[in-house]
């Protein structure tokens, strides 16, 4: 089914919503709380600064100012407003609502309001304020001056009944009055090119579908000078023949699911949601790092506690075999009852804004529940390495370090990979933009990981001294051995080479030629580290990280060089017999004119590199516990 049709089926699910704003973004005090809601036909949203309080016979009771976003009732015209002057029916800008203002505009204004208002006494007593009174004027009696720079501010209104004031905005009544005046006299035509009954076409179409970028509309028939219906249409009704109702459905829906089911980087909108139950948040966020992806992931399998209890203490434990838990994750999800029951499609989607004007669909793809949740868990496999994350106490005013085995979030990836510290530069959030797209491209939509984006984490994190923290930058490499992983997997999986995977723990037989030099590196790493920590000396950068671009480059020569550094070191550890044995195990791995080639190394020796550190790391650890018990 195409994304129109999902959204117009999505919307049969939820219209018992419409209208109505999600408790928690009013118990959170959230003046744009109506953004959130599934807007109702003849309905768009309008910011409010002004509250007028009208009593029943039309006069101004009184004037305050407040900040929020209403839903008000609108025409087609209205909704999709540019430049050319179109009233809303009831709540408007100031110089909509205020004759002082514009006189015109007040007079189309209070034109639409009496065609609609029968003999309803909250609009009447509207229709008579606004006839009547200035706002302004009344405005400035309770003490606000109003210049000509509010002309464009919204106004809502109260009416007072008795000793009780009705918010018009929200009420019931008034709204099913309007769409029901919209309704009448309606003659079907025939259907659109969505299938839905046609009553009324239209050709103008809503915006504010995505917030960010309020004018951009994704549906649009207004260009009739260029290329727009040349060649196939003689007229925009003949390219884009759509009925007033499903127009509204359609854009009301996705707005309702950007604001509540998307994730907004800029002008993008990255939207996941399940079309028969689209009131549930996606079970698995995809964007989402593994470390985050747990708590989601036990609520999906709480029906079985023998597999909840796997979970729960394998993601929270270091040093297992990640890809084996998964797998039985995997086979619990398939094999849970209660799950299969919820076989519901999911729709993967993202929205873009080219220009000011224009909504685009940049990525779309449809798949059922199972499958997006395997699609998922197989990126968490593929990309598993160690990783490690800080992690706030509560209760208490420190950070833990949390280690952890899994895939790294998007904004991870996103952070390894860009030149650029400042996260508020519109540079960063166009990197981050195109970032996410490709990802989401590559988790779903069988895309090869971007190699623009491996290679850009591979370069940043082979100079480690253009780091201000260290520790960041050990975090961002393991991050790149992760991304790496991936990659690799991907291409023997391509090549059908299954026996050549990749794992994140150390291959002491691996003899590829980076590999073996990335083991090298990390053994005069850690042998240098460990002399430093022993001398009382913590957090300097070795030599090894030092010249780690130069080795990078060059690895002979520049090993060459490291050793050379090394001397006083080894001299140091009394000759550092451990260290010598260590290294001389791996040069017996390289075969015949490997070690002294000396072109440049691929990403395999960040592998090789982050391999054999965590091993050697966890050897002295064993070392040294075993000395402890035995004293």
């Amino acid at each position: 089914m195409s994304l129109f049709g999902n959204l117009l089926t999505t919307y049969e699910m939820i219209q018992g919503a419409s209208g109505q704003t999600p408790h928690s973004a009013e118990k959170d005090g959230d003046v744009d709380a109506a953004k959130k809601a599934l807007i109702p036909y003849g309905h768009t949203t309008l910011p409010v600064s002004l509250l007028v309080l009208v009593g029943m016979n039309g006069c101004i009771r009184g004037v305050a100012k407040i900040k929020r976003t209403i839903i008000i009732p609108c025409t087609e015209e209205s909704m999709g407003r540019t430049i050319k002057p179109v009233p809303h029916p009831l709540f408007d800008q100031l110089q909509y609502v205020d004759s002082e203002r514009s006189p015109e505009k007040t007079s189309m204004y209070l034109q639409q309001l009496a065609k609609w208002k029968g003999d309803d006494a909250k609009l009447e007593a509207v229709f008579k304020c606004v006839s009547e009174h200035s706002i302004s004027e009344a405005a400035a009696h309770y003490g606000m001056e109003l210049t000509d720079k509010d002309d464009k501010v919204g106004v809502c209104f109260e009416v007072q009944i008795g000793l009780e004031d009705s918010d018009l905005s929200n009420d019931v009544d008034i709204r099913n009055r309007w769409i029901a005046y919209l309704q009448r006299s309606q003659h079907k035509l025939g259907k659109d090119i969505f299938g839905e009954d046609l009553y009324t076409p239209t050709t103008n179409f809503p915006k504010k579908v995505v917030s960010s970028d309020a004018n951009a509309k994704l549906l649009s028939a207004n260009d009739s000078t260029n290329f727009t219906f040349r060649g196939r249409f003689s007229s925009k009704e003949q390219a884009l023949l759509v009925d007033s109702a499903s127009s509204q459905k359609i854009n009301s829906t996705l707005r309702w699911l950007v604001n509540n089911h998307g994730t907004l980087t800029g002008n993008q909108a990255i939207v996941v949601w399940a079309i028969k139950r689209p009131e549930e948040k996606p079970v698995l966020n995809p964007q989402s790092g593994s470390f985050d992806f747990d708590g989601s992931l036990l609520s999906i399998a709480d029906e079985s506690k023998a597999l909840h209890d796997d979970i729960s203490d394998a993601l929270n434990a270091t040093n297992v075999q990640y890809a084996k838990i998964f797998s039985r994750v995997l086979r619990g999800y398939e094999g849970a009852e209660d799950l299969k029951k919820h076989n519901d499609p999911m729709v993967v989607v993202i929205l873009d804004a080219a220009t000011t004007g224009r909504l685009g669909v940049t990525f779309y793809c449809e798949l059922q529940k199972d499958e997006y949740i395997k699609r998922i868990l197989q990126w968490h496999v593929d990309a598993a390495w160690p990783l490690f994350k800080k992690s706030i106490v509560e209760g208490a005013e420190r950070v833990n370090v949390v280690q952890y085995e899994g895939a790294p979030s998007f904004t991870d990836i996103i952070n390894c990979a860009c030149d650029t510290s400042d996260r508020s530069s519109k540079s960063y959030k166009r990197f981050a933009k195109d970032v996410k797209e490709r990802l989401i491209e590559c988790m779903f939509g069988g895309a090869q990981f971007p190699m623009s984006i491996l290679n850009a984490a591979c370069h940043k994190v082979t100079k480690p001294m253009g780091y201000d923290n260290i520790r960041v930058w050990r975090r961002d490499f393991e991050i790149a051995c992760s991304l790496w992983k991936k990659h690799y997997i991907d291409e023997t999986r391509k090549q059908h080479r299954q026996e050549d995977v990749i794992t994140m723990y150390l291959e002491p037989n691996r003899d590829d030629r980076d590999y073996l030099y990335g083991r090298l590196l990390a053994l005069a790493d850690n042998f240098e580290e460990s002399v430093l920590r022993k001398q009382g000396v913590k957090d300097r950068p070795t030599n090894a990280i030092k010249l780690m671009s130069n080795f990078t480059a060059k690895p002979y020569t520049t090993w060459g060089t490291l050793w050379k550094q090394l001397t006083p070191y080894l001299k140091s550890a009394n000759g550092g017999s451990w260290f010598r044995n260590e290294v001389d195990d791996v040069m017996a791995l390289f075969k015949e004119g490997d070690f002294e080639d000396n072109k440049a190394l691929s990403p395999m020796f960040l592998l090789g590199y982050s391999c054999q550190r965590r091993a050697s790391k966890r050897k002295a650890q064993e070392i040294s516990q075993k000395n402890n018990s035995n004293n």
